[in-house]
C-alpha cells in the first residue's frame, strides 16, 4: 500500500487535474483516475468547459488558486490518483509513481497470460475430467482480469 502522506508530498499543486476532468455523462463515467463511475454528488462539484465528441471536460468548481477548497472532498479527490491508469497533466509531480503502478499491472496481467499457457497445455494433455474443469474456470478468471484492462491495451502486454 503506497503512502498517503508521501504521494502528497509529490503533488505540484498546480491544479490541471481539477482543471480539465475528462467525463462522459452519457455512460454516468468520468476517466479522471482511469475509468470511475460519476457518482450521484460529484456531478454538482463540475463546471463544463468544453465538449469533444462524447466526453465533456469540466473543471471543478472548488478549485481557487490551483487548491481545493471543498472541506467534504468526496474520496476520489483525496486518493487521486490511485489508479495506474489515470490521467495526469504533463509534467505532473505523480508522472513517475503512475508510471511504475502502471509498471506493476503490466507485469501482473503477463504473469497471468503465461499462467494462461501453462493451463491450456495442462488441460490439453490431461485424461482428468475435474482437473480440465478446474484449468478452463482458471483461465476464465485470468482472462477475465485481463479483459477488464482491455481498452487500456491489455492485449499487448
Amino acid at each position: 500500500m503506497y503512502n498517503i502522506i508521501m504521494e502528497r508530498e509529490l503533488c505540484n499543486k498546480c491544479g490541471e487535474c481539477c482543471r480539465r476532468i475528462p467525463v462522459d455523462f452519457g455512460r454516468n463515467i468520468m476517466y479522471r483516475d482511469g475509468i470511475q463511475p460519476l457518482g450521484k454528488v460529484f456531478p454538482s462539484y463540475l463546471n463544463p468547459i468544453e465538449k469533444r465528441d462524447n466526453i465533456t471536460f469540466c473543471t471543478c468548481k472548488y478549485l481557487e488558486n490551483n487548491l481545493c477548497s471543498n472541506p467534504d472532498k468526496p474520496e476520489i479527490c483525496k486518493v487521486f490518483p490511485y489508479s495506474p491508469l489515470a490521467f495526469l497533466p504533463d509534467g505532473c509531480g505523480f508522472e513517475g509513481e503512475i508510471f511504475l503502478k502502471k509498471e506493476h499491472l503490466m507485469q501482473k496481467i503477463r504473469k497471468l497470460k503465461e499462467e494462461i499457457l501453462d493451463y491450456k497445455i495442462r488441460a490439453a494433455t490431461t485424461g482428468d475430467r475435474a482437473e480440465q474443469r478446474q484449468l478452463q474456470r482458471l483461465i476464465q478468471t485470468h482472462q477475465a482480469f485481463i479483459d477488464k484492462y482491455k481498452s487500456y491495451g491489455s492485449s499487448d502486454w
